[in-house]
């Protein structure tokens, strides 16, 4: 039987200019001044836009939780906002593709994930258990799983792609939930909201880690 794996989560508030405090027209390939580049925890940056950048990319460059380098391309939108799919600890850089048409700021919303925890699926059985303990405050959160592996994506996918468990999504309060089934690593998202959360997992089966 593999020993649990027990961490905790709990984003700051967001704020929707921590990384770019509301940068006026920028030429293309220009990357915009950053107002910090540590954030609190690894999460979702969040872009916003007066202007129409749906024609125009940003690509977003830093690290996550782990220390390991990501990057991703975020595709502009008309006077709205846009949000990273991959979950940064830092952030080194933000940069058009082409000039912008209006002013842009860059922070967090209340998204955010943990790492993905990687299981044994060659485990016999494979069942696994899984808890998220709202220990303070308010949150909302969802566990998480993909058939993917992290650390040695298929080509042309730039980040696993993740499924909702069926019982433990959008809870608000402490939950539990089982995968009966094989899957190759689980996370934790919040959803929304600053409370700590505690989570929770344990596998089963011979040979397991």
């Amino acid at each position: 039987m593999a020993l649990p794996i027990i961490f905790s989560q709990a984003l700051a508030a967001s704020s929707a200019t921590a990384l770019v405090n509301v940068q006026g027209t920028t030429a293309a390939l220009t990357a915009f001044t950053l107002a910090t580049t540590v954030l609190d925890v690894q999460r979702r940056v969040l872009l916003t836009f007066t202007g129409n950048e749906s024609s125009n990319t940003f690509r977003v460059v830093g690290t996550n939780g782990a220390g390991n380098t990501i990057r991703e391309t975020l595709t502009g939108t008309n006077a709205t906002t846009a949000q990273s799919n991959l979950d940064f600890k830092t952030v080194s850089s933000i940069t058009p593709v082409a000039t912008t048409a209006g002013t842009t700021s860059a922070g967090t919303n209340g998204v955010g994930s943990s790492l993905w925890q990687i299981v044994n699926w060659n485990a016999d059985p494979s069942d696994i258990g899984c808890g998220v303990e709202l220990r303070s405050g308010a949150a909302n959160y969802t566990v998480q799983y993909t058939y993917d592996d992290p650390n040695n994506l298929l080509a042309g996918l730039a980040y696993p792609t993740p499924f909702n468990h069926s019982v433990v999504a959008a809870a608000s309060a402490t939950a539990d939930g089982v995968f009966a089934f094989p899957v190759v690593a689980i996370r934790l998202l919040t959803n929304s909201g600053t409370g700590t959360l505690w989570f929770r997992m344990l596998q089963s089966g011979l040979g397991s880690p």
